[in-house]
């Protein structure tokens, strides 16, 4: 009896560690989204903090302090509060900027590990560099992750293993996600932007509410990456100057669309976290009660912990309440004379009243756009708790 017992207990450990390997294939792979989905616990604290340094200097230097923080930087009086919105606002941008390394290293490392932690933000660097935003930190992680778990099938001698897993494989893992973002990734960006610019400028004379439209396509696709900022920069093109009654009308009413859709996505969001909480997880229904704060100050950025979390879902819908705002905002006719600042630049926008109907027509579209998406197939994207997809990521490594 005690030799049949002892068979029967060695018989049972294989199919015990086969069992834990088979839980660590569907997380490489198809545990992508709940990898993503567990995002929102990281950077939802990230984004509060940068945005809300942002949100500070806005509040203590009005939105002309976004012109003249490096003057103001220059003459460095520490006495004067407007050098200390100057400051808060150089942080928060370089922290806002950060994001798509941030992004592209987390999701790297869900994907495969430790080896693919410094391709993933390696990558992302690229990601930064080409100002790609959000979106190419995303391509840059799912590319370093599947670099690196295709280079980790590759059979090495035993004598390699070590530093073929701790040197080579996040080396040329690393190579091939950076040369996929700059040399390819970027040329086709930049073209992309240029071309955008020149039929926008062709369309400035033919089809205003048009205009509108592809400006707040732009402001809400990338949340701060080249293309948004590629329609901020048509948007001031004719607003700078110390003399706003020199403006050209049309020129105003362009930024104002900018600016109307910057301030969709977040506040979209945030609604929708109110309206039916049950589609997002616990995390993004906190980060939602500080996320309308950033929508409010025309932070596109402050959408970015939700469009990490699902970005199928969540990027289509910000670019559907941005299209509306932008287009309503040319039909109106409301002006804006700041590139910057949302309800704290509500001094310098014209028709006010109707520039707000814009923005709200916008997040009532977000808001409705996102519950939809989530509701018409709920994934793990949109169900899996942090606390869970931390503890499956961990269950490989006792192993």
């Amino acid at each position: 009896m005690n030799r049949l017992r002892t068979s029967r207990n060695h018989t049972s450990t294989p199919p015990a560690r086969k069992k834990q390997d088979d839980t660590h294939k569907p997380h490489a792979g198809a545990g992508i989204g709940r990898w993503l989905a567990a995002s929102t616990t990281w950077f939802g604290p990230f984004t509060v903090i940068t945005a809300a340094m942002s949100v500070l200097a806005l509040a203590i230097g009005g939105p002309e302090i976004t012109d003249t923080a490096g003057q103001v930087l220059g003459a460095a009086d520490w006495t004067q509060p407007l050098t200390w919105a100057a400051l808060l606002l150089k942080i928060s941008a370089s922290g806002l900027s950060f994001l798509p390394v941030g992004v592209a290293g987390y999701l790297a490392y869900g994907m495969a590990g430790r080896p693919a932690l410094v391709p993933g933000v390696l990558g992302g660097m690229a990601a930064m560099g080409v100002q790609g935003g959000v979106l190419a930190g995303l391509a840059a992680g799912l590319i370093a992750g599947a670099a690196t778990m295709a280079l980790q099938r590759i059979a090495v001698p035993p004598a390699l293993r070590d530093v073929t897993t701790t040197v080579l494989v996040p080396l040329l893992a690393t190579v091939v996600t950076a040369a996929v973002l700059i040399v390819f990734a970027g040329p086709q960006l930049g073209a992309l932007t240029t071309w955008l610019h020149q039929e926008l400028a062709w369309l400035e004379f033919h089809n205003t509410v048009l205009v509108g439209v592809i400006l707040g396509l732009m402001v809400c696709s990338d949340l701060g990456g080249a293309i948004g900022k590629t329609a901020i920069a048509f948007g001031t093109v004719g607003v700078s100057g110390s003399d706003p009654s020199k403006f050209n009308p049309t020129d105003m009413t362009m930024l104002a669309a900018v600016v109307a859709a910057g301030m969709v996505p977040a506040l979209g969001l945030a609604l929708a976290t109110l309206v039916r909480g049950r589609v997002f997880n616990d995390a993004e229904r906190a980060y939602g009660k500080v996320a309308w704060l950033f929508g409010a100050t025309a932070i596109p950025e402050g959408a970015v912990p939700f469009a990490v979390a699902d970005p199928l879902r969540v990027i289509p819908a910000g670019m559907a309440g941005g299209t509306v705002a932008g287009a309503l905002v040319m039909i109106f006719g409301t002006t804006i004379t700041v590139p910057y600042g949302g309800v704290f630049a509500i001094g310098q926008v014209g028709k006010p009243l109707l520039f707000a109907l814009a923005v709200t027509a916008g997040v009532l579209v977000t808001a409705a756009a996102t519950v939809a998406l989530k509701s018409v197939r709920p994934t793990t994207a949109t169900t899996a708790s942090p606390a869970r997809a931390g503890t499956r990521r961990k269950t490989p490594a006792a192993a």
